[in-house]
């Protein structure tokens, strides 16, 4: 196609599900270019950011992956050989050797390139906040998967910088999956248009199994260790709840047009009690209040052996609905 512009972009884009909106929150914002290339610098290079990257070369022949960061070198290398050898987008990650950085201050080094349009950020969450305050800081559009921040003051940093990337007409999205599902917009749109009737109560569930973990070798340091197992350090994942059960309780907070008030919950460590498990829980119960007074149930689980539920739950007074990737229906009832 040779008279391609953003707006096919993000026609493009919008087929390929949450990575490959990167370029479809570019598109607002940004400024044209003489030669429309868009120019992608990837920081976190395991394999959300790697898979980021990837959505982001498929959505259409002009994007080029141009700079990579990671705190790990074999991490970096791993990412690029993957897309490089790719028979369908290698040709597009045209990374000079000078514009890949490892270290902690790697990010800093990427952001500091001025032929960067927009960035992927896909560290451990720990690092959102920062990573996020300086793509900002640097006018680059960015991507960042979730969870944007993990404590009070990582949070504090994310409304601020995003503050800031509003006032400069920056376009920002973050990987929050189900807010870019078909599925689930046609069912916001049946809510925000009553079929429900009003929404009595709700419940939201990410029950599953165990993930990866990275064993410890001799040579790692403590540092290396955890983030290179971060999913199993609440100072840098956040625990599964916020890691991954964030798309659920975030698909009732959407549909109640806002977070909740108050919440009251419990959870343990049943089963992953090993050391090399950091200091996560494996299962959480939280029930959430929201300002009108509806209660929200709320439960994720990583224990293997154990039934499978991911899902959403909307009361109504009308009827009942219930979504899921790629399932959304509506009951009376």
């Amino acid at each position: 196609m040779n008279n391609w512009n953003r707006r096919d972009f993000v026609k493009a884009s919008a087929a390929l599900g949450a990575a490959s909106l990167v370029p479809s929150a570019l598109a607002s914002g940004y400024r044209t270019k003489l030669d429309d290339t868009i120019r992608v610098g990837v920081i976190g290079c395991g394999g959300r950011g790697t898979g980021a990257a990837f959505n982001a070369l498929a959505a259409h022949p002009k994007v080029n992956i141009v700079a990579m960061a990671d705190l790990f070198e074999d991490r970096l290398k791993s990412s690029y050989g993957y897309m490089a050898d790719n028979e369908d987008i290698g040709d597009r990650v045209r990374v000079d050797p000078a514009h890949k950085f490892v270290g902690f201050d790697a990010y800093k080094q990427l952001l500091a390139l001025k032929d960067i349009d927009y960035v992927i950020l896909a560290t451990p969450p720990h690092f959102r906040p920062i990573h996020f305050d300086a793509a900002v800081s640097a006018g680059k559009h960015v991507f960042m998967e979730k969870p944007v921040a993990v404590d009070p003051a990582g949070i504090r940093k994310v409304i601020d910088a995003g503050a800031r990337a509003k006032q400069q007409a920056l376009s920002v999205v973050a990987g929050t999956q189900r807010r870019h599902e078909n599925s689930y917009l046609q069912l916001m749109d049946r809510v925000n248009n009553g079929e429900l009737g009003d929404i009595i109560g709700a419940s939201c569930y990410w029950n599953q199994g165990g993930l990866w973990v990275h064993e410890r070798q001799p040579h790692y340091s403590d540092m290396e260790w955890q983030c290179r197992n971060w999913l199993y350090f609440t100072w840098l994942s956040g625990d599964h709840i916020c890691e991954q059960h964030i798309h659920n309780i975030d698909v009732i907070n959407w549909a109640m047009d806002g977070p909740p008030v108050k919440a009251t919950g419990m959870g343990g460590r049943q089963v992953r009690t090993d050391a090399k498990y950091g200091n996560i829980f494996d299962h959480f119960s939280i029930e959430y209040e929201y300002a009108n007074g509806m209660t929200m149930q709320s439960m994720c689980r990583q224990i293997d052996g154990c039934a499978v539920r991911v899902e959403e739950v909307l009361v109504g007074s009308k009827a009942r609905a219930v979504s899921r990737p790629g399932f959304a229906v509506i009951n009376d009832g």
